[in-house]
């Protein structure tokens, strides 16, 4: 009798989930701040400021996932996939203020806000969990 692991045991696990949660957290949070002291634009700013950092987690996860995959089939090129993922973050993050901030003309401050609290959430996720 052979035990087969399901693709769900199968998964590499990064802890994404957990810090996708938190980062919906505090983009809530502090939108549901600036709707409360500035009103609707620079809430839906605030939102789409803490939906940058959580595309940003949301993409290294996947790289993270594909590296896995290619460290088993060649070993020591996984750091390439990092490389990428590296560069990818920061084109996609620059062209999400420039459209946002540009095209869109959301308030650059909620925008810019939200995506430092949230990141500090995504910072001080990875301490907590690389002390314990």
């Amino acid at each position: 009798m052979s035990f087969e692991p399901s693709s769900e045991q199968n998964r590499l696990e990064t802890g994404a989930s957990k810090i996708l949660a938190i980062q919906s957290l505090l983009t809530a949070g502090v939108a549901w701040t600036f709707y409360f002291y500035q009103g609707l634009l620079p809430a839906q700013a605030a939102l789409y400021g803490g939906c940058i950092v959580i595309f940003n987690v949301w993409i290294m996860n996947r790289r993270l996932r594909t590296a896995a995959k290619i460290a088993k089939i060649a070993p020591g090129q996984e750091v390439k996939v990092f490389y990428i993922a590296a560069v990818q973050k920061f084109v996609f993050t620059l062209g999400f203020f420039i459209f946002g901030m540009g095209l869109l003309d959301l308030p650059p401050i909620p925008i810019l806000v939200a995506f430092a609290v949230v990141q500090m959430g995504y910072f001080f996720h990875g301490q907590g969990a690389s002390h314990k």
